[in-house]
């Protein structure tokens, strides 16, 4: 495995992609999950957390009232990534969040490469009901607290470094 690989996760507050109220990232080197990073978002006013995802995620308003906003967290977030391609499972959902969430705040998007363990899942494991995130770490033993940021992204992690192991 020579390129280098970041998994990626968001999670949303509302139906608006650039609400995001946390992120999770996996960094892969030499075949190994080789760092981990994970902060809570203050999404825009205009974009508080309904109960419905908060029903979700398990985020509310009242837990990201002191996290810093995406303008804020994006020079750290953006040095953990560098030049990483980019893993997400279901990679168009945390493509769009990402841009979305950059383009609010005015920041330059960098073109990253995004590969999706959805369809690399469904490439590698034709034979499953779905590829779901929890489906696919059922199946592989992996460990989830679905819908939690850095939980997501580590099982996307696996999920990508167990389809390269076969």
């Amino acid at each position: 495995m020579k390129k280098s690989y970041c998994a990626i996760d968001f999670e949303t507050g509302c139906y608006e992609s650039a609400s995001a109220c946390a992120v999770g990232a996996a960094r892969i080197r030499k075949g190994v999950v080789s760092e981990k990073f994970y902060s809570l978002i203050k999404p825009p006013a205009e974009m508080p957390i309904l109960p419905r995802f908060t029903s979700l995620h398990g985020i509310d308003m009242e837990e990201v009232s002191e996290a810093p906003t995406f303008a804020e967290l994006w020079p750290e977030l953006s040095d953990f990534i560098g030049s990483d391609i980019l893993l997400a499972h279901n990679a168009p959902f945390d493509k769009g969040v990402l841009q979305s969430v950059l383009e609010f705040y005015g920041l330059d998007y960098h073109a990253y490469t995004f590969e999706c363990t959805v369809r690399l899942s469904r490439n590698r494991w034709p034979h499953l009901q779905n590829h779901k995130l929890n489906t696919l770490c059922q199946h592989l033993g992996i460990e989830l607290n679905h819908h939690e940021a850095l939980s997501d992204a580590m099982a996307c992690a696996q999920i990508f470094l167990e389809a390269a192991r076969v």
